[in-house]
């Protein structure tokens, strides 16, 4: 469902606006590190992905490619779905999640018209991030447990923007179950 490319290019283009110089070594260790992730994704992928539907309620109807690079300020991209090198198999797993949850709904008419019918006075982050969080929350503690998603926790809170989405989405986190729509329209409001 993920294919995993290493983007010369891009990576080329993050590293230099870094003010960093891109090498052959680079090239070469993000090629070992894109094959890794295609690895991982062999083995956990399916799981990941039933998961995440089962629980939105939502299916992914294309294949989803994702470019690594070495050098960017973010630690991934939704669009187009580009993610930052880390060697920390448990960021990276996380990290997973949120992006592929990202791109789920990103074309998801009905539950982009229920968060701004729902939530039209937040600003943007919240309204972007609110669906994401509450599945991305059930996903990651059915299927790695809430000691793991504490960790993950930890890690977006001290991402500014999503410190605030968090209170708010643990506000609501107990009532829902799966099926994102359903939730909107009926636990939210």
């Amino acid at each position: 469902m993920i294919d995993f490319v290493y983007s010369s290019v891009y990576d080329e283009l993050f590293t230099s606006m870094k003010k960093k110089k891109y090498s052959g070594k680079q090239y070469v260790d993000m090629e070992r590190f894109t094959a890794s992730l295609q690895s991982f994704w062999e083995k956990e992928g399916k799981k990941i992905k039933n998961e995440i539907e089962k629980i939105s309620g939502l299916k992914f109807s294309y294949k989803v490619r994702c470019f690594t690079v070495k050098d960017m300020d973010f630690n991934a991209i939704s669009f187009p779905f580009t993610l930052k090198y880390n060697k920390n198999s448990d960021v990276i797993t996380g990290i997973l999640i949120h992006e592929l949850i990202h791109v789920l709904l990103k074309d998801n008419k009905k539950v982009l018209e229920l968060i701004r019918k729902k939530f039209g006075y937040e600003d943007y982050d919240f309204k972007v991030h609110f669906p994401v969080l509450l599945i991305q929350r059930r996903v990651t503690e059915n299927l790695y447990g809430k000691e793991y998603f504490k960790k993950v926790l930890q890690q977006e809170r001290d991402i500014d923007e999503l410190g605030y989405e968090w209170d708010r989405v643990n506000q609501y986190y107990p009532k829902f179950e799966k099926g994102i729509v359903n939730f909107l329209q009926n636990a939210v409001k």
